[in-house]
């Protein structure tokens, strides 16, 4: 080999590269700073499980096969690197890989080495064959078909082909023409040749073809390799393929907060932040640098199609678009950005490059960030987006300004007299927090807007307080007191609106030293439980299949023992499973109320399908594509289930709507879980 030539190709290629990373880099940079290293150790742990392990490639059930593909291509690839180490060295000195720590001739790790890396080149290639063959014959739909993707497979294959060319011209020239080139021979662990089965098996094909042939293979093999690794990493930095760089990087920043991150406290008493309209986000550079890097690090897999609730039913929000969208307008004005941290005043964010339908479809259910391979978190930056539209801009779709109006004057989205709130619980003998000692409570119910208000909401609240009286659990409501956590304000991006409900609940509640709380509402559950702490409010919060759950393991609820008829399947609430990782208490419930419940949908648990209603969109009309909660209910129905149990009053007004649309409206319910318990039961003492 030509130590000068690989020094020229080297500089060149390497130069190149570490230009564009300068640029690239130096745009994060410029955007808006967010602490992402701390906790090391927990993070090192993402990287290995999610990132080094593709935990989420092989995790979902519906997509594992082209998943441990996948997987198979990154472990390649992670191995492979160091055969490009070794190569390169091969062209400044013979016999290069002698040199590094345990892999030379003298050690066994060096031989296995061999071997691994031969195996791996092959599996690879194999992989890019069937990657290609999915683009090319049954087109997921998710997969787009384009050049880009197809060559940068190519290139690949490539690499991979080229490097057991080289292998298999190396091995017939000392073998039949005594060339003079290195290879490892060992008396304990015999030859490379014996340690490499597929460059072995090329050399018998290829031998015949003569010495000349075999030179050339030789040759061609090397520095096509070389030549095609090095154009490749130079043309992946401005590809999708920049992944390979950004990704592990990613998943080792991500957040920590689990199963997501709350959304980030805007400060509001900031006048410089109006003044220069930098609440939310209304430009690009609002970006914090983590964001602008899951824009890097997006593979466009499209696993966040197939789970997204808005584009299975042909709204106009695709999470894969999005970030393309943004990721192009950020190239656009990359010379920009790097020199001045600013971008042009060419497009808005919102209008020209996200529309508006894009931007409020969104559920904010974040089946997306469970699917992403790479740990890209969608909803944050959905949510900064609406914040300026809401609140800079005052340009939210006109349904919600009827549902400001009413959290702000009677706090409920209904706008019913907050006087009410308490009108569901009578007859029931439910004392209020102020004619209570907060110190013979054991818990707070915290009822939410729908129990409080929405008639068919109240009879799950019924239900659920009649089990705990059951149970000899003291508790109390705080009635007018109690305002709306401000949950839906939150998601549609008014901040304002959601920090003066949040922060007059939290001084009710500490004002009580308020320690416990139940709620039948996910979306109070997340608040209260992992949002509240950022006001000073600082709880144990349960949703009441967990606390019914306890009590009935504890048999304080008594036993079932006539089993239902009933044929129940359970849909998983977005804000109990995805945003708290709780799958099992329900069941659980379920499960003693008929031993054989739920029946599953294909999408459940941590692959369920969202109802709809989050994000705020329960409160805006659904005028695009198909509406969400009736594809749920036709999910709902391939399991022959004649009940859809559930445990979320906002899930609960979808999917009876969702039923009443339907050609089940006869032979089909929804039941919150806590009414199904409460049936049971009651069935049983008669």
């Amino acid at each position: 080999m030509n130590p000068w030539l690989m020094l020229f190709v080297m500089l060149i290629a390497w130069g190149v590269l570490t230009l564009h990373l300068i640029v690239k880099f130096g745009v994060l940079r410029r955007l808006a700073p967010e602490e992402r290293l701390d906790q090391p150790l927990r993070r090192l742990g993402s990287l290995l499980g999610i990132g080094l392990g593709q935990k989420k490639f092989l995790d979902r059930s519906r997509e594992r096969r082209p998943g441990i593909v996948h997987a198979f291509i990154f472990w390649g690839a992670v191995l492979l690197g160091a055969r490009e180490v070794t190569l390169m060295g091969e062209g400044f000195i013979k016999g290069f890989q002698e040199f590094l720590p345990l892999l030379g001739s003298n050690h066994l790790a060096g031989f296995v080495y061999i071997f691994v890396y031969n195996a791996f080149e092959v599996v690879v290639f194999v992989g890019v064959l069937i990657m290609l063959y999915r683009r090319l014959v049954p087109k997921p739909k998710r997969l787009s078909l384009n050049w880009e993707g197809i060559y940068v497979l190519l290139y690949i294959g490539g690499i991979m082909l080229t490097d057991l060319l080289f292998d298999a011209g190396r091995f017939n020239l000392i073998q039949h023409w005594n060339h003079d080139l290195h290879y490892f021979h060992s008396a304990v662990y015999g030859t490379e040749m014996e340690w490499a089965p597929f460059a072995m098996l090329l050399a018998g094909i290829f031998a015949p073809l003569g010495e000349t042939a075999n030179a050339f293979l030789y040759q061609f093999g090397f520095w096509g390799h070389i030549l095609l690794m090095l154009t490749f990493v130079n043309i992946l930095i401005n590809t999708k393929q920049f992944h390979e760089i950004t990704a592990l990087p990613n998943v080792f920043l991500s957040s920590l907060d689990q199963p997501h991150p709350p959304i980030a406290l805007l400060d509001l008493e900031d006048e410089s932040a109006w003044e220069e309209e930098r609440v939310g986000m209304t430009r690009l550079e609002q970006l914090t640098w983590k964001q602008g890097l899951d824009l890097y690090s997006c593979t466009e897999c499209g696993r966040c199609y197939d789970v997204c609730p808005t584009y299975v039913t042909n709204k106009p929000l695709s999470l894969k678009d999005f970030n393309i969208s943004l990721l192009h307008y950020m190239r656009e004005e990359q010379g920009e950005l790097f020199r001045t941290g600013k971008t042009s005043d060419r497009k808005t964010l919102v209008g020209d490059v996200i529309s508006k339908d894009t931007l409020w479809a969104c559920t904010t259910c974040r089946a997306c960030e469970d699917a992403c391979p790479v740990t890209i978190e969608h909803v944050p930056r959905i949510i900064a987006m609406r914040q300026g539209e809401t609140l800079m801009k005052e340009a939210q779709p006109q349904e919600l300004n009827t549902t400001y109006k009413g959290l702000e004057r009677n706090f409920n989205p209904w706008g019913i007299g907050f006087d009410q709130r308490a009108d569901w619980a009578q007859g029931l003998d439910i004392p209020l927090m102020s004619e209570s000692n907060p110190e013979d409570l054991d818990v707070l119910m915290w009822v939410g807007c729908a129990g409080s208000f929405d008639s068919r909401n109240q009879k799950i609240a019924k239900a659920t307080a009649t089990l705990m009286k059951k149970a000899g659990v003291r508790f109390a409501i705080l009635g007018s007191e109690e305002k709306c956590t401000g949950d839906l304000a939150r998601r549609s991006g008014n901040e304002m609106l959601y920090q003066m409900l949040a922060g007059e609940n939290v001084e009710t509640l500490n004002g009580y030293k308020v320690k416990k709380i139940v709620t039948n509402c996910p979306h109070c559950l997340n608040s209260l439980k992992n949002e509240y702490s950022q006001l000073g409010g600082n709880y144990e919060v349960y949703h009441h299949t967990q606390f019914l759950n306890q009590l009935s393991v504890a048999g304080r609820l008594g036993k079932t023992r006539n089993p239902s008829k009933r044929k129940i399947t359970y849909h998983d609430p977005c804000y109990l499973g995805r945003y708290n990782n709780e799958y099992a208490a329900p069941r659980k419930l379920l499960n003693t109320v008929n031993p054989e419940a739920p029946v599953e949908m294909q999408k459940h648990g941590h692959e369920s399908f969202c109802c709809g209603a989050g994000g705020a969109r329960m409160w805006m009309e659904e005028t695009i594509g198909t509406r969400i909660n009736e594809e749920r209910v036709r999910q709902a129905t391939e399991t022959g289930a004649d009940t859809i149990a559930t445990g979320c009053p906002f899930c609960m007004t979808m999917l009876s709507d969702g039923i009443a649309s339907s050609d089940k409206a006869e032979q089909m319910e929804a039941k919150d879980v806590s009414e199904l318990m409460l049936e049971s039961l009651e069935s049983t003492s008669t």
